[in-house]
């Protein structure tokens, strides 16, 4: 082992510290890197940009806004769905994706900063 390698069931102070003041002891600190990852896949990162802005669509709505095939996005809103970040309920015979409660309340301060950040940039 070298001297970088911790054993796998140690923690870091780094993570502790994590954990006990961002996380505040009750979010699980991979739960939540898993999220952001999520999120930072292009066309998951679009999808989820699309309903912060417009609120519900339905899946064909979306394929036809990223220009793909439904079967080739559901991977995708599965992914977004697992992670914690949409909802999806049918109406008739077509699903309607959204926000999840959790997403309402972080994913559109993501996108705040993204754009604040931007028109730094740019101005």
């Amino acid at each position: 082992m070298s001297e970088r390698e911790v054993p796998s069931d140690e923690q870091s102070e780094a993570r502790a510290q994590v954990e006990a003041e961002l996380l505040g002891g009750v979010l699980d600190l991979d739960r939540e890197a898993d999220r952001l990852a999520a999120m930072g896949e292009p066309t998951r990162f679009v999808v989820l940009y699309l309903l912060a802005t417009e609120g519900r669509l339905r899946s064909g709505e979306l394929a036809d806004r990223l220009d793909r095939r439904q079967n080739d996005l559901y991977h995708h809103l599965n992914a977004l769905e697992e992670a914690g970040l949409v909802g999806k309920f049918r109406d008739g015979r077509s699903r309607v994706y959204e926000l999840s409660p959790l997403a309402e309340r972080f994913v559109p301060a993501v996108f705040d900063a993204i754009g604040d950040r931007a028109e730094t940039v740019s101005g």
